[in-house]
């Protein structure tokens, strides 16, 4: 392998464990852009990281630049000589502008073919620049590129211009091959951190005789930097974090007796330390009575341990192998006990009170500041869920009372101590005091799904609050001027208008009964907007930004493995928010199946060409001038034929929301299509037989976009 080895370590303060695989692998391909940018392309890139370090590494960086050749135009080459053949004043000129000498007229000046015919050229030979010289500037470039989730200020600048991180950065390790690339932050009020050849292990372990934990030692390549680590209990590659961990893990399984509520959760788990360890901690039997999502909130979400289903045991995460003389175990138990306390005495205390008799106290809580409080909202999401669930045929009371009593948790003690559990707190709440199970598990799960993952509500009732919930908070938002812009989105409204579309997309079928009647996004918002009662002129701005939102939105709610872009853009190209959106999924889904099995390359390929053709206001006129007597040519009679008996099959099935024997009905007009392109003049010399075929096509036309618009679908196709 040519060229030399790029290793680049940036050494942090601890980054959050679910952030930290994300900006390693945005490091990386923030290094490799610029790399490209600059002609140094490495044959092979790649990062790792752990949660004090991302480490992008790459092979086969040239050493320079390639060498940029380029071909200057002057004067066209007929005007470049005189009549006695010698170089006119024209190309003197242009030579002498580009530094050549008259001497060297002769052999730099040449002939160039282009385009527009021959013209007067030179040569000219850019050499390359070190890519040592180069490096720093992309540096600089891939750290300020790297996505943060939230930026830190920790008073760095990079060449005085401020310089913001996910964390601070405490050292950085950079290297092509053995030379340190220069690099430099400075940071307020202390050391500037400097790039050089050194790294840093464990704070507080180390396997190297004479040498105290934390101490740096030096690097020439990535395998020195894994192997130097290593003997310094640090792990560098996140799958064996995770092997380690599951492997600690199922220590602990085996001495409790059970399996532990692992999940998913080991993939982040493992960015919380460098070397994964885990011991069994437990905690008083008297909290097993504490409900399970509460147990969880503190053990899973605060202190990112594994609790056991049946058990009062967990497992914590440790950056250590082992705990000899159990310190750690000790530790973890009693800020377990401490945390579960807490969580004990605030339920007690909100079980006290009746959930519905703490809703006044929302008039104290502030949704917006032009928008008034919590209760005002509560008032209007009553209204809005009954009428959601009325037009589903749900339960309209019991989705009414669940909206109406969906914030009250908001103002007791336990989400005020564990916020995550809103919307759980008050579920949990009013099934300790015996309500309907339709209402509490409405209020239970009104914040589900988390835009377009997650679960649903389990009930329609429980679908109608949380479509309230999204529609009013993005109607009163919207109205408020607090749009998303660019990449800003502090009120998670992009998230809002996906659980809208989510909702949306699959209640109808999640829920066998009710199934019909659910609203547009347009019905709903626009519902959600009256209970705002904005004047006729805000109304219809804020309804045209609404409309444009979700329009947006749609296209990441339908894109998928099974559902090409190009299947759904040709959907979308007649449907928008105004049309319900289980529907248009379904003719997405079909449509997809049946782009599959048909020939839809031929009919992508006439759509495209028909809409070149003909006229707009013909286009316009469905085809309603088509008149059969001058269809004389046996191919655009046998068209016409299949047209009209397609025509009837596809109308008989959509009206059945049959889709995809509707769209295998429209693909076997492909071979009549490709036979009457070949075989028939559209923009025949006879006015009236041109004008028949335009109108046959512009029938075609109207056939193709009850579907959509058939040309997207190519790519797809083929």
């Amino acid at each position: 392998m040519s060229g030399k080895e790029l290793l680049i370590e940036i050494g942090c303060e601890e980054i959050p464990a679910d952030w930290v695989a994300g900006l390693a692998k945005g490091f990386e391909t923030a290094v490799a852009e610029g790399l490209d940018r600059e002609r140094l392309s490495a044959e092979t890139i790649g990062s790792c990281c752990t949660p004090r370090r991302l480490v992008v590494h790459g092979a086969g960086i040239p050493e320079s630049q390639p060498d940029q050749v380029r071909e200057v135009l002057g004067p066209p080459w007929r005007v470049a000589r005189d009549e006695g053949g010698r170089w006119s004043r024209a190309a003197a000129g242009f030579a002498r502008k580009q530094g050549i000498e008259e001497a060297d007229f002769d052999e730099r000046l040449q002939p160039v073919e282009t385009s527009r015919g021959q013209y007067l050229g030179v040569r000219q030979v850019a050499p390359g620049k070190p890519a040592i010289r180069i490096l720093p500037g992309i540096l600089e470039d891939a750290l300020r590129a790297v996505p943060l989730p939230k930026a830190m200020n920790w008073d760095a600048s990079i060449g005085e211009k401020a310089f913001a991180f996910a964390r601070p950065i405490r050292w950085i390790a950079a290297l092509l091959g053995e030379e340190v690339i220069s690099f430099r932050i400075e940071v307020n009020g202390g050391a500037p951190v400097v790039a050089g050849n050194r790294s840093y292990g464990h704070r507080s372990r180390t396997a190297v005789d004479g040498e105290v934990p934390g101490a740096s030692f030096s690097v020439a390549s990535l395998r020195s930097l894994t192997e130097g680590l290593r003997r310094r209990f640090v792990v560098l590659d996140g799958e064996e974090r995770k092997g380690r961990l599951l492997e600690a893990l199922g220590r602990c399984e085996n001495e409790a007796g059970e399996s532990a509520e692992v999940g998913d959760a080991a993939d982040v788990h493992k960015d919380l330390v460098e070397y994964p360890g885990a011991v069994l901690g437990r905690f008083p039997n008297e909290f097993l009575s504490l409900p399970k999502e509460i147990r969880d909130t503190v053990l899973i979400h605060h202190q990112k341990y594994f609790p056991f289903p049946t058990k009062p045991l967990f497992v914590a995460v440790t950056n250590l192998p082992d705990d000899p003389e159990g310190h750690v175990r000790r530790g973890a138990g009693r800020v377990v006990v401490a945390r579960l306390r807490d969580a004990r005495f605030f339920w007690d205390e909100d079980r006290k009170v009746p959930l519905a008799e703490t809703r006044p106290r929302l008039a104290g809580v502030v949704f917006h500041r032009q928008l008034g409080s919590f209760s005002e909202k509560a008032d209007r999401m009553e209204d809005l869920a009954a009428w959601i669930a009325a037009s589903t045929g749900a339960d309209a009371a019991a989705a009414s009372h669940a909206a109406g009593l969906s914030k009250c948790d908001l103002t007791g003690n336990l989400v005020g101590e564990f916020a995550s559990l809103q919307g759980l707190a008050g579920g949990l709440l009013l099934r300790e005091e015996g309500v309907p199970e339709t209402v509490w598990r409405a209020v239970y799960d009104h914040y589900r799904p988390a835009g377009l993952d997650g679960d649903l509500p389990r009930d329609p009732e429980g679908a109608a609050v949380s479509l309230a919930d999204r529609a009013d908070t993005l109607a009163g938002l919207f109205l408020a001027g607090e749009e998303p812009s660019g990449s800003g989105d502090p009120f998670a409204l992009r998230r809002a208008a996906l659980s809208i579309i989510r909702v949306l997309r699959d209640a109808p079928a999640d829920y066998p009964e009710p199934r019909n009647g659910w609203p547009s996004p347009e019905a709903l918002l626009n519902r959600a907007l009256d209970g705002y009662h904005p004047g006729d002129a805000v109304r219809a701005v804020v309804a045209g930004k609404l409309a444009a939102f979700v329009n947006d939105r749609l296209p990441h709610a339908f894109v998928g493995p099974s559902t090409p872009r190009g299947v759904v853009n040709a959907v979308l190209a007649t449907r928008d928010w105004s049309h319900a959106v289980a529907d248009t999924w379904q003719r997405i889904r079909d449509l997809a199946t049946a782009v599959i099995s048909g020939d839809y390359a031929t009919l992508a390929e006439a759509s495209r060409r028909v809409r070149r053709i003909l006229p707009p206001e013909i286009r316009e006129g469905r085809g309603a001038g088509l008149r059969r007597k001058l269809l004389a040519e046996a191919a655009e009679q046998q068209l016409c034929d299949r047209l009209e008996e397609v025509e009837a099959e596809v109308e008989r099935r959509f009206a059945e929301s049959s889709y995809f024997p509707a769209f295998q009905a429209l693909a076997t007009l492909s071979p009549s299509i490709a036979t009457f392109f070949d075989d028939v003049l559209v923009m025949a010399e006879d006015p009236a037989v041109r004008a028949n075929r335009l109108a046959l096509l512009a029938r075609l036309d109207a056939l193709f976009s009850e579907v959509g618009d058939l040309g997207q679908i190519e790519a797809s196709a083929s």
